[in-house]
């Protein structure tokens, strides 16, 4: 461990939490979609008000197209996924071409996705993703790389399932899984003062749910120097 810079380590973190989210906001905003459609014409409001997002677009087809393609707002899919690609880009020599490759081919799909049928037009989007992971699963050589990327995508994923009351065996299970790539960082990466929280918050459903801002705080600084 420790021989990827600092500039790298913060791309690679950033690989992996930009990718998940682009991952994990589409299937969430395809159940909340579906509703929209079946019963509850307002039910994006509540998706948007779980991301901590004002709702500048009034109704829910403007909803659909603001959300997936504005790219003039950072929290959009269509941003996510460029940031996600710029990350990789400036790791590309670290990742491999071939997982380079699979973002530029998501966003390729994702441009070509305006369709009336959204999840079936995006799946390619969301299969892209995948083979991105299964790329830095399978091809990277250096673990400590991998490890930093993966990181990033389970603190993403935990910081979804958190806002959007996954279910708590699944969060658990998905924690189990981030203290698991933590035990192969290198030592002073992990902050270990936000750690303890997460560790003291998560012990019971109840206890979590009553702590969320501070649960979420700790958790997005997690890879934040400790103070002395």
């Amino acid at each position: 461990m420790g021989t990827i810079s600092v500039e790298y380590s913060s791309n690679l973190y950033w690989l992996g939490r930009y990718t998940e989210r682009a991952y994990t906001t589409l299937n969430t905003f395809f159940n909340y979609h579906d509703k929209s459609l079946d019963k509850d014409k307002n039910a994006y409001k509540e998706f948007l008000e779980n991301l901590d997002i004002k709702d500048k677009f009034g109704d829910h087809r403007r909803f659909i197209q603001g959300y997936l393609y504005d790219d003039t707002e950072s929290f959009t899919i269509s941003s996510t996924l460029r940031f996600a690609h710029d990350n990789a880009l400036v790791c590309r020599n670290v990742i491999g071409s071939e997982a380079l490759a699979y973002i530029q081919l998501a966003i390729d799909a994702f441009n070509a996705s305006h369709d009336k049928n959204l999840r079936l037009s995006l799946m390619p989007v969301i299969d892209y993703l995948l083979a991105f992971w299964g790329s830095i699963d399978d091809k990277l050589a250096d673990g400590e790389a991998r490890t930093i990327v993966k990181c990033g995508k389970l603190v993403e994923r935990l910081d979804l399932y958190f806002r959007f009351w996954y279910d708590y065996k699944l969060i658990n299970s998905e924690y189990e899984k981030l203290c698991n790539v933590l035990a192969r960082v290198r030592k002073g990466f992990c902050n270990a003062q936000h750690l303890a929280v997460l560790v003291e918050a998560l012990a019971t459903e109840e206890s979590y749910k009553a702590r969320l801002e501070e649960v979420l705080e700790s958790l997005n600084r997690l890879f934040e120097e400790q103070a002395a």
